[in-house]
Parts: structure tokens; C-alpha cells; sequence
């Protein structure tokens, strides 16, 4: 048993060095960074973040005049 655990923590011990020796990985670093430069890559997000922001208000403003409609501020439980 003892030395089963030392077997695993060695072999963690060898991946972790492995890893930190591997250093980072420049392409995903300068892919970000290109995309970072040319926002006009992300603009179907912002138009479709947009497009739910629109309904969003539209959804807000017809939650306002419905509750501004019925004549009192207070809601059911403070009106009695």
C-alpha cells in the first residue's frame, strides 16, 4: 500500500514538472491577441447580445405600463 502511494505521488510529481517545463502555448496566445485586434470578428455575438437587449427592454417597458396601468403602486399583499 505504501508503496503504491508513493508509485502516485511520484507519477502526479512528473506530470506537474512536465507541465511547468512545457511553458505556454504561443499560438492560443497570439490568436487571442489577433482576435483582440479585429473586433469585427465578434460582431454576430454583439448583434444577436444586441437583438435579446431590444427585446429585453421592449419586455421591461410592457411590465412597466401594465403595473403603472392598474392605479396603485403597491403590490397585491401591501393593498390589503
Amino acid at each position: 500500500m505504501h508503496s503504491t502511494l508513493k508509485t502516485l505521488v511520484l507519477i502526479s510529481l512528473g506530470v506537474a514538472t512536465a507541465q511547468a517545463f512545457a511553458g505556454p502555448d504561443w499560438d492560443v496566445i497570439n490568436r487571442a491577441r489577433t482576435a483582440a485586434q479585429h473586433p469585427g470578428a465578434t460582431s454576430s455575438t454583439s448583434a444577436s447580445q444586441a437583438a435579446m437587449l431590444a427585446r429585453c427592454d421592449e419586455m421591461m417597458k410592457q411590465m412597466d405600463s401594465q403595473s403603472t396601468g392598474s392605479g396603485s403602486q403597491k403590490g397585491a399583499s401591501e393593498s390589503k
